[in-house]
């Protein structure tokens, strides 16, 4: 009766840990209406060995590119996070370093600087030869094979401290095998998958087995493991300097070594190949250094880096999107992040002009609710439009007062 009772207190931290930033969703609002009879549902199917994930949905988005998003219900969400609390700390100890996607205090940002410090390394601070090879995934989520994913979980929970492995992995074996493309909802309109997804890249067009789930954080954390033998072996083994971002991996090698890095490529392709994934041959970058490479939205070249054309098209068109908004007071809790996600790219890069760009698109309309803060070189919200501010205004309530009696 005392493991039931920590068991669902452990829980209920899993839920709230799961709500968090994500609270305002249309599944999220529904679950916690009445989330302590559907928190003890989950956890009498648990018990009851019962549990499945019965609800999906998919929908596209065009940014940077035309891309499936597959994403499940609340109670999968909880799933995918009481896994992940014992995955992610465990699969830190045994990533390569020099993997940067959906690790915590990394990201795209970490591995740029990873790539720079690799060149300047290699090169000496450009005094020397080097080759930058570049190599892509052709369709690394959609072609992933579920049996080895899940293999490579157990795999890390066999190691972790968690004290209860077999229920662990079962978990972890609902999740993966919960075959989303047999049921789920589609908001994005059926025929758009014609228009412009190509069926490779679709987990509606492959057979049972196959297809992670863009979106999914318990896919999104076996991917970051599905290549880690392959990424230590061409670091550890082979001696190539190597920065891999989800399906995008980036070599650096002295010029007299260049010869042997291409014979490496076909032992690569093979490794892939048994794992169900395979390079991409239209997307094979081999220049000098000196020429620069892509990485992530960005350009790197000697002593500077900068913001791809595509990246500040995408920053134009969502200023366009937020200045079309009618009701605009009712979205300044969407509009400062995510203008401030393009300021906070354009800040770390040499595009000084790119940010007053992107301040001048803003209309005047925003300038009522929102202000520029010139040392951050970012927007802030003016004083009584927050969150807080329209909350007591509207519903005569004193948040501050709470807050504050909380903290005492």
């Amino acid at each position: 009766m005392k493991k039931r009772t920590q068991y669902f207190a452990h829980l209920t931290d899993v839920y709230r840990d799961t709500r968090k930033n994500k609270r305002f969703g249309r599944d999220s609002l529904i679950y916690e209406f009445s989330w302590m009879s559907n928190l003890y549902r989950d956890f009498d199917a648990r018990e009851k060995k019962e549990l499945a994930i019965e609800h999906n949905y998919t929908f596209l988005v065009s940014v940077p590119k035309w891309r499936e998003i597959m994403a499940t219900e609340f109670k999968g969400r909880v799933i995918d996070h009481e896994i992940c609390e014992v995955v992610i700390p465990t699969a830190s100890k045994v990533l390569s370093p020099y993997t940067f996607n959906n690790r915590k205090g990394m990201g795209a940002s970490a591995a740029i600087n990873q790539l720079i410090c690799n060149i300047e390394s290699v090169t000496e601070n450009y005094t020397r030869p080097a080759r930058i090879i570049k190599l892509d995934i052709k369709g690394y989520f959609p072609n992933a094979r579920w049996d080895y994913a899940y293999e490579q979980i157990c795999k890390v929970i066999d190691i972790s401290d968690y004290p209860y492995k077999g229920y662990m992995k079962w978990l972890a074996q609902r999740a993966i095998y919960c075959d989303p493309a047999k049921h789920c909802e589609f908001r994005t309109p059926r025929f758009f998958w014609d228009l412009y997804i190509d069926p490779e890249k679709s987990i509606f067009s492959k057979p049972y087995g196959v297809g992670a789930a863009i979106g999914r954080l318990i896919w999104q954390t076996a991917m970051g493991l599905y290549i880690n033998d392959d990424i230590r072996w061409l670091n550890e083994v082979c001696g190539i300097p190597v920065v891999c971002f989800v399906d995008d991996i980036v070599m650096v090698v002295p010029e007299h070594l260049h010869g042997y890095a291409l014979s490496l490529i076909p032992e690569l392709r093979r490794r892939f190949h048994a794992k169900g994934v395979h390079l991409n041959e239209k997307k094979f970058y081999d220049q000098p250094a000196t020429h620069g490479v892509e990485f992530l939205g960005s350009h790197i070249k000697p002593h500077r880096i900068h913001l791809n054309n595509g990246t500040i098209g995408n920053a134009i068109v969502r200023i366009d999107q937020l200045n079309a908004l009618r009701n605009k007071k009712k979205h300044i809790e969407m509009a400062q992040p995510s203008i401030n996600s393009y300021t906070g790219l354009t800040k770390t890069r040499t595009n000084y002009k790119v940010t007053q760009r992107i301040r001048e698109r803003i209309v005047s309309d925003w300038w009522k609710y929102l202000k520029w803060d010139e040392p951050r070189q970012c927007v802030i919200v003016r004083p009584g439009y927050t969150m807080k501010d329209r909350l007591n205004e509207k519903y005569h309530l004193n948040l501050k007062y709470h807050d504050e009696r909380r903290n005492s």
